[in-house]
């Protein structure tokens, strides 16, 4: 067909479209269809009001809570003994067991590692890092690590991933306990970490204070510093700016309990075993795919103490003019968090998947009030994150109408979404301002934690975050229905995971690159740091070992991170790990 022609097919196709709509009953039935669309999009407006009114009081609520702590705190700071960064490194530090599960990070694994034996403030720990059997290529970098470490160390799951992230700890637990048994060294606590953690050189010196006070230790976990214009990797900086500043210390504050955040998370040796024992040494729930929330409220129920520190530690840093001063800086872990749309939806809907369907189904409503006042704050996204969408959706459709009728008077005549003297156009004027408030806090929180650079976007990241929020719900929908018609479990998602270069840890925490080196310190060797200036390259798939043996041989190295010290009697292999090493 040449150009000629197909501008006489449209020209007719038009011509019969006006015909058409020129028929006078199909404008009345046309008409009819409009008018029954705008009072759908109108009782639609008044739900999503109301919906968006009854969840901006409770995040009002937390903002003027935190507020008012923060003045009290103020007043009484000067009265409050806070340890310094002196007295911490004095403190006996306690033996910690660090899990980190490991399913396919191969390409991460190694850098992370490096790079936290390097940089930690501390000697009293193992690192033992989860493998599974059909991973090769991680079990291949596990092994390296535990070749030039003394104090890493490959724990085995008995059978083949992915399974959940829960199991994978579960499997390392037994295997730290193992080699207590073969070491008469016991553990004091255990601490969760994931291989895309950059971990602040002081973070278990912290942890190690106040595991004296607590039996779960929260540290803040933030985004690494992304491009300021990088929309999707953005809005995690903002969400957790906010979460890890404001939220989490109201909700301590209010109900002295901490939900884990996965990583950076202590637990002392008490609870570990409290759980082995109610639990058949398997201590993480496995049906559940947020472990980390599961164990914290867990915790809460049993009677233990969870605290969540922002610790601010005073380091002597170097500038670039080679000049000495002192910097103040927060005690935290990092990561990169997922740059890609579609990454990002899978993450979220696992984390809505455990904590708002499987939690509401596992934990209830238990607790005093306030504690599930914050059950419904953790669950109201399944239904909030939807109505967010569909104001967006109205605020167009009248935005739109707005604009035809502006432009084509003849188009008018349809009335009003909301009488703008009715209780309902009330309610849209108070959630603007409740929307203003929410801007505010963002902004704040976002140019308090990375910067004033990153807050020109904060607006457009917002509504970024809500539209990965609603695709999140979408599909955490789908797979709990698909869950509750078939009876099949509902896996571990992966994501993919990336580590930083040194450049981008040291511009993010000078600490890192240049704080004063205490006599404790371990440095890696010469020949092992060029490791960490660029990425471990994934291999292509190799052959799946045909025996994995587990490998508790005590390393004779170790014995210069620390000295032995009496110990308890060394507890019984489990049977599961015992079968393993046999």
């Amino acid at each position: 067909m040449d150009w000629f022609s197909l501008q006489e097919a449209v020209a007719g196709l038009i011509g019969g479209l006006g015909d058409w709509f020129a028929d006078p009953a199909i404008r009345a039935e046309l008409g009819e269809a409009v008018r029954i669309y705008w009072t759908v999009l109108s009782w639609a407006t008044v739900y999503a009001a109301l919906v968006i009114f009854v969840s901006s009081i409770d995040d009002a609520f937390l903002d003027l809570y935190y507020w008012v702590m923060t003045a009290q705190n103020l007043v009484l700071s000067p009265f409050r003994r806070i340890p310094s960064v002196e007295k911490l490194r004095a403190m006996p530090e306690k033996r910690l067991a660090i899990l980190v599960p490991a399913w396919q990070e191969a390409d991460v694994i190694a850098r992370m590692v490096d790079h936290t034996i390097q940089e930690l403030d501390y000697t009293a720990y193992d690192i033992f890092i989860g493998v599974y059997p059909n991973d090769a290529d991680t079990i291949r970098e596990a092994d390296a690590l535990v070749a030039r470490h003394g104090n890493v160390y490959r724990a085995n799951v008995g059978h083949p991933g992915p399974t959940s992230k829960a199991d994978c700890l579960n499997w390392i637990i037994q295997n730290a306990i193992a080699r207590e048994f073969q070491t008469g060294r016991r553990y004091d606590a255990f601490v969760m970490h994931d291989s895309e953690d950059v971990i602040h050189p002081l973070s278990f010196k912290v942890m190690n204070a106040w595991l004296d006070r607590a039996d779960m230790v929260q540290l803040p976990v933030l985004s690494m510093p992304r491009a300021w214009n990088a929309l999707v990797a953005g809005h995690y900086m903002d969400e957790f700016a906010e979460w890890h500043t404001k939220d989490l210390v109201a909700r301590s504050h209010l109900t002295a309990q901490v939900p884990s955040a996965g990583v950076a998370t202590a637990l002392s040796r008490r609870v570990i075993d409290l759980l082995n024992t109610e639990r058949e040494n398997l201590p993480f729930n496995t049906d559940s795919l947020t472990e980390d929330y599961d164990i914290g409220h867990r915790l809460y129920e049993a009677g233990f103490k969870s605290a969540f520190v922002r610790y601010f530690a005073r380091v002597r840093v170097t500038t670039p003019k080679g000049k000495r001063r002192t910097r103040r800086e927060l005690v935290c872990t990092r990561e990169f968090f997922p740059d890609q749309m579609k990454v990002s939806v899978k993450q979220k809907s696992r984390w809505m998947l455990g904590i708002s369907y499987m939690g509401w189904r596992q934990l209830g409503w238990v607790g005093p009030l306030v504690h599930r006042y914050f059950l419904y704050r953790d669950r109201k996204a399944i239904w909030t994150a939807p109505t967010g969408m569909l104001a967006y959706f109205i605020t167009l459709q009248w935005a739109l109408y707005w604009l035809v009728s502006a432009t084509i008077p003849e188009a008018g005549g349809l009335p009003p979404l909301i009488d703008p003297k009715s209780w309902v156009w009330a309610i849209v004027l108070i959630n603007f301002w409740f929307l203003v408030n929410r801007l505010v806090h963002r902004l704040i929180f976002t140019g308090i934690t990375h910067g004033f650079k990153y807050m020109a976007l904060v607006p457009v990241r917002m509504v970024v975050g809500n539209y990965i929020g609603f695709l999140a719900a979408a599909r955490a929908n789908r797979r709990w229905i698909v869950h509750l018609i078939t009876g099949v479990a509902i896996t571990w998602d992966k994501t993919m995971h990336s580590y930083p270069s040194p450049e981008e840890i040291r511009r993010t925490q000078s600490s890192f690159a240049s704080h004063e080196r205490p006599a404790a310190r371990r440095p890696l060797p010469e020949t092992l740091t060029a490791s960490l200036a660029s990425p471990v390259a994934a291999s292509s798939a190799s052959p799946v070992p045909a025996d994995i043996p587990f490998n508790f041989d005590l390393d004779r190295r170790a014995g210069v991170l620390m000295q032995r010290v009496p110990a308890p009697p060394p507890m019984p292999v489990p049977a599961r790990i015992a079968e393993t090493m046999s």
